[in-house]
């Protein structure tokens, strides 16, 4: 095997690959024989009809099928002789398969850039001033105090007033005709929280238990369904039921239901320690957003192009899952690449932190160990609810294996260090 490797950039190599006479030979000679066995020529044996009259009917789809043997057998050899460290799949250019003559193609790929380390121990950086008040456990209470309130029915003769919380029947009806997927039963919404369409909600208002009435509304224009936008709606509405939110009060009574706790200042007390974690952990990500920021500056490279795109299309993705199911970004009125613009640089930062990361934990060896990712994989599992094993096969799905989550510990172990290393002030 020969392999050729043009530079096209620091992180960008063309290799061309040059597979050897004798081994494309062989392979056309076995695929030939195979070939024989199993068709049928008329006028001949199996086995029996001549290499040329097989070249003539199936050349094409047997030079096929070698080129998909050999080619990514011969790229992993030269990857492994070249020591190039991929960080994509290649793109396979230029192939040339000829009778009596070696194979040739053309792999394009992406690298891991070399990273000539600079200085990267007794960085600075200032720990925030971050301190936990009392108005933000009184705030953290009130929204426990939310958490475990209650919905009591209101009597029989109430009106509907805003924040109410009413159980309703509805079914929507355009020109006459039934609203697909307009239909619900015994939905909950609460008056002026807008989750219905504009002008929804406030026909309900004065109205109470047990009354049947029509709601006429309008699609607003800018709905995510262009067929629904604009459009005149009705929907028959039954009112099931009217409900207050009451609030539990806070007293040591409630301290009890809610953790077990002896009084309301034990309460208070468990809430502020939890504030102070939260606390300590922004602090310590905002000294490691620091020096990493540092790192970044001090180490000028070429950032793969693959590696930022893989982080922009991450990105994408989760913004996708926060919107209602079957809903585009197209139709929820969001330019993909306007988001694209705005997220690739802090997606590049990101990829090239973590390249330097890699290159600090390589240079001090630092390594994970099984012990670090099954205790890793059980504090997210905790942390989802789920098993160990469950979560270990959702990241597997997902990645096909464990070596993207390990890579991550990896850089976390390496940032580790660096914190540790650092001046901290």
């Amino acid at each position: 095997m020969k392999v050729a490797v043009e530079e096209i950039s620091s992180v960008k190599k063309s290799l061309k690959i040059e597979v050897p006479e004798e081994v494309v030979t062989k392979e056309l000679e076995s695929a030939y024989t195979d070939l024989n066995q199993r068709v049928r020529i008329p006028g001949f044996r199996p086995g029996k009809a001549p290499r040329s009259l097989l070249e003539q009917r199936f050349r094409s789809s047997v030079e096929e099928d070698v080129i998909r043997k050999l080619v990514p057998d011969y790229y992993k050899r030269a990857i492994q002789e070249t020591g190039l460290r991929p960080v994509e799949l290649p793109a396979i250019e230029k192939v040339e398969l000829k009778k009596n003559a070696p194979l040739l193609f053309t792999a394009m790929v992406e690298i891991t850039p070399p990273i000539p380390l600079g200085t990267y121990t007794g960085l600075k950086a200032q720990r925030p001033k971050m301190e936990v008040t009392n108005i933000e456990v009184d705030k953290a209470l009130e929204a426990l105090q939310e958490q475990h309130a209650q919905l009591v029915a209101w009597p029989e003769d109430h009106r509907i007033a805003e924040k109410d919380f009413v159980v309703l029947d509805f079914q929507g009806s355009m020109d006459g005709r039934p609203l697909e997927g307009g239909s619900r039963q015994n939905h909950l919404i609460q008056v002026g929280s807008h989750s219905m369409i504009p002008g929804f909600e406030e026909q309900l208002i004065h109205h109470q238990r047990g009354d049947r009435i029509k709601v006429q509304t309008t699609f607003p224009k800018d709905h995510p369904k262009a067929d629904l936008a604009d459009r005149a709606v009705e929907f028959d509405v039954t009112i099931r039921e009217v409900k207050q939110k009451v609030l539990p009060a806070l007293d040591d009574e409630f301290a009890k239901d809610v953790g077990k706790f002896a009084s309301l200042d034990q309460l208070r007390e468990n809430l502020r320690v939890d504030l102070t974690a939260r606390t300590r952990l922004e602090q310590d990500r905002a000294v490691r957003t620091a020096l990493l920021k540092q790192l970044s500056e001090a180490h000028p490279f070429e950032v793969p192009s693959s590696l930022v795109e893989q982080e922009v299309q991450e990105s994408l993705a989760r913004l996708q899952q926060r919107l209602p199911k079957g809903v585009t970004l197209e139709q929820a009125k969001i330019d993909p690449q306007a988001v694209r613009k705005e997220i690739e640089p802090s997606a590049r930062e990101k990829v090239k932190g973590r390249l330097i990361l890699m290159a600090i934990a390589e240079r001090e060896q630092l390594t994970v160990t099984k012990e670090e990712i099954d205790a890793a994989l059980l504090r997210t599992a905790q942390e989802l609810k789920l098993s160990s094993e469950d979560v270990r096969r959702l990241i597997v799905s997902q990645d096909g294996s464990l070596d993207v989550f390990k890579a991550r510990l990896l850089e976390d172990k390496a940032m580790d260090w660096v914190v540790s290393k650092a001046v901290i002030e």
